[in-house]
């Protein structure tokens, strides 16, 4: 798909990866709408990027997702992509998660991206075509002590991008998923949990720029593929190997 001119919704738009990506698409001449729960931090990105929209969203409200799209298609009349970008972390061992703060992790890594495809698939269908791209995550191919509930929520995200990229075949709307690896971004700084022993040690300031899985966002809409990792070894693990 051909970026400019185009209609772009951007979920965890106020930081690291989405305003990375808000930012990549507006210099590219696409109008961006731009979601996320911190309504004073959109209305500082909206005034840095030419005819965008900022939307104060949580997604974890699914009604509220479904009305921001509303009022996103009704703003400009259209809707060509979706970059499903908000998402949380949370750390704990097997004994130790909460049914409460699981449930939350659920809801804002795997049922708001589907809520917010439901909502912009029939747009996209009158239109004759559209993008949907799914910021997943390399731990959807690892077992990492603490971190069941994070990989588990979003090898459940991988099965039903690759679904639905397959249910949408026909009508021209293309599903493509992105794996970064560590990014630096404030990801670590807002995980939920309290993981016995501080758990796994990450800086996540010597990760790769949130720029950079921008640019593999732009390239998955472009080109749309199944799927683009932020490098060889996590292509490896996809495929199986080690």
């Amino acid at each position: 798909m051909q970026i400019k001119g185009h209609v772009f919704i951007v979920t965890g738009a106020s930081s690291g990866i989405g305003l990375s990506t808000a930012i990549a698409l507006s210099d590219r001449g696409a109008r961006v709408a731009l979601l996320a729960r911190s309504g004073d931090a959109l209305q500082k990105v909206a005034q840095q990027l030419p005819e965008s929209l900022p939307v104060t969203v949580d997604m974890t409200r699914f009604d509220r997702v479904r009305e921001a799209v509303r009022a996103v298609h009704q703003h400009y009349g259209r809707v060509d992509g979706l970059v499903n970008n908000a998402g949380r972390s949370y750390a704990a061992a097997i004994e130790e998660i909460e049914p409460a703060l699981f449930d939350e992790i659920f809801h804002l890594n795997v049922l708001g991206p589907i809520v917010a495809m439901q909502a912009v698939i029939p747009v996209m269908r009158a239109q004759g075509g559209g993008s949907i791209v799914n910021i997943n995550s390399g731990t959807a191919f690892m077992t990492v002590p603490q971190y069941s509930v994070y990989s588990s929520s979003k090898r459940a995200l991988l099965g039903f991008s690759l679904t639905a990229r397959a249910e949408l075949e026909k009508d021209r709307i293309v599903v493509s998923e992105i794996y970064p690896f560590i990014t630096a971004t404030n990801f670590g700084k807002s995980r939920m949990g309290n993981p016995a022993g501080g758990g796994p040690s990450t800086n996540y300031g010597d990760g790769d720029r949130p720029e950079f899985v921008a640019g593999l966002v732009l390239q998955a809409i472009e080109e749309g593929h199944a799927q683009y990792f932020a490098n060889e070894h996590l292509r490896k693990m996809a495929a199986g190997g080690s």
